[in-house]
């Protein structure tokens, strides 16, 4: 039996990196990338394999699951389905002792190092990258009555993030199941222009500084940060960036080591110099301001759209209920 199988559903445009992201996600020869999208690409890669599918059809797959009608109106609420991945795909998950979701706003290193030798039902809490034992009562977990209500979240098109710490890390916290969840990713935040570390590295297990002088970067196979502290450089590894979203051009035709920058990629030459902190992660106080007024705008958005949801469906459910019945 394999050991883990890691999906990610998307769907429209690849992102222009994407045959970067495959090489470096490839180097994890013990570890299969499962991708359902609509797009017209084929893989070259021994690990990872490609299904095309529709939206339309891989909705029509879910509901196939469930005896309610479900929401799913557009491809980011398939965040809230993450959870029932074991179940919409398990027969191509059947030959795994793990299954989890990955996404591709992500450049992986060498994430099998940072999984644990131990057994847990569920590793990691974020919903970039989760991972789950794959057996029949685990990937029915979602459905147990502790935390969030899937029906309730399956039959709204609203995002609740079900995915992610509020929603099915709570539940299995709440049915006291143990799980794995050490913050060995960078996860880069949406509330500065250059890259910074999120403010989800609060304390526990020891806070992951930000440092004035940081650089992030690929390099034999694995992520890392460069920093400058007490005068010296030094480096760190984590399993994977996620870079939330941004649009990240490639500067260059190919290249094993390469910097990952709020500008995009750029092919890395030699160790981590001065120069480097300011040329690939400097310094932007402007472009910090204008970032995080985007991001602002993006969360009032979020929350307007929300409130419009929600009035539409209790209208629509409104509705339903006054039509008469007839024999």
């Amino acid at each position: 039996m394999k050991r883990l199988a890691l999906i990610s559903p998307y769907f429209g445009a690849l992102p222009e990196y994407f045959e970067l992201w495959c090489r470096c996600a490839a180097k994890n020869k013990n570890i299969d990338f499962l991708i359902y999208t609509d797009c017209d690409v084929i893989s070259s890669y021994e690990n990872i394999k490609i299904t095309k599918i529709t939206f339309e059809e891989l909705k029509r797959k879910i509901q196939a699951l469930f005896d309610f009608e479900i929401r799913l109106s557009k491809p980011y609420k398939f965040c809230d389905y993450k959870p029932a991945t074991g179940l919409i795909f398990a027969d191509d998950l059947a030959d795994y002792r793990y299954w989890g979701y990955i996404d591709l706003d992500t450049i992986p290193g060498n994430l099998e190092k940072f999984l644990p030798n131990e057994d847990y039902d569920k590793i990691y809490r974020l919903g970039h990258l989760c991972i789950y034992r794959n057996t029949p009562e685990n990937n029915r977990r979602f459905m147990l009555p502790a935390g969030m209500d899937y029906k309730e979240v399956f039959t709204t098109d609203n995002i609740l993030i079900f995915d992610e710490n509020e929603g099915i890390q709570k539940k299995y916290e709440l049915l006291g199941i143990k799980t794995y969840t050490p913050r060995c990713y960078a996860d880069i935040t949406r509330q500065r222009y250059n890259f910074t570390l999120s403010s989800m590295f609060a304390p526990q297990n020891g806070y992951i500084n930000n440092y004035k002088r940081q650089v992030f970067f690929y390099e034999n196979s694995a992520v890392y940060r460069a920093y400058k502290y007490n005068g010296e450089i030094k480096t760190e590894e984590f399993n994977y960036i996620h870079f939330s979203s941004r649009k990240m051009p490639v500067h260059f035709e190919k290249a094993d080591n390469f910097f990952i920058t709020p500008s995009g990629f750029y092919e890395k030459n030699g160790n981590i110099t001065e120069g480097d902190f300011e040329k690939y992660n400097g310094t932007t106080k402007r472009k910090d301001r204008q970032a995080l007024f985007k991001y602002k705008v993006w969360l009032f958005k979020r929350k307007v759209k929300k409130i419009i949801t929600s009035m539409r469906e209790k209208a629509r459910s409104h509705s339903a209920e006054k039509e008469p019945v007839t024999n």
